[in-house]
Order: structure tokens, then C-alpha cells, then sequence
């Protein structure tokens, strides 16, 4: 098919991804939380909260709610001052999407 060409309307189709995914990356907070996991590993709250300014408990809460029910992150054991906590870290899947989200940050970045 040449640039220039219209396609009948019973060929379109979207190229886009499912809205089930905009739903979550699109979402500030989870690009954030996701590159931040990507790059550190596994992070507790209270340094995911510190790290990024600006974002209320309870929307952090959320958010890391919303990235476990779509198997992007878990909560695994780590050592804490007083003893051991949770914290959080990428899936594989998770992983995935750090990766495929990195060109984009690098993109942003240049520009």
C-alpha cells in the first residue's frame, strides 16, 4: 500500500495497543515507579515515596496496587533498619517493559 492510498473503512484497524495497557503506563506514576524499579531493584516504600517528589501516599499506594494486579511488580522480603519489610521489585514482565521503555526516556531526554 503506497503513503498516499485510503483504505476502505472494513480494513482499518488500530495499530495501537490495547487500552488495558494505556490504562497503566499511561498513568504518571507507574512509568515512574517502573523505571525507578528498573534501575535500582528491589526499593521499599518509603524511598520509592522519597525518590519521587510530589506523589501523595496514598496515590503511591495505589499505584504500586495497580502495577501487582497486573504482574509488573511483586513484593518480596528485604532488610529494613529495624528488621525485615517488604519491598518492591519488577517482574519479568516488568522487566520487559522497563526495557521497552528505556528508548523512549533516552528519546525525551535528547529532545
Amino acid at each position: 500500500m503506497s503513503q498516499g492510498e485510503v483504505l476502505a473503512e472494513s480494513e482499518l484497524c488500530c495499530p495501537c495497543p490495547p487500552i488495558g495497557l494505556i490504562d497503566i503506563v499511561g498513568k504518571k506514576w507507574a512509568v515512574c515507579v517502573v523505571s525507578l524499579l528498573g534501575r535500582y531493584g528491589v526499593v521499599r516504600f518509603g524511598p520509592i515515596q522519597k525518590c519521587l517528589s510530589g506523589v501523595s501516599p496514598a496515590t503511591l499506594t495505589a499505584t504500586l496496587r495497580s502495577l501487582e494486579r497486573e504482574r509488573l511488580i511483586r513484593r518480596v522480603p528485604t532488610e529494613g533498619p529495624r528488621g525485615p519489610v517488604k519491598g518492591y521489585a519488577l517482574t519479568d514482565s516488568g522487566q520487559s517493559l522497563y526495557r521497552s521503555i528505556l528508548p523512549l526516556a533516552r528519546w525525551l531526554q535528547a529532545t
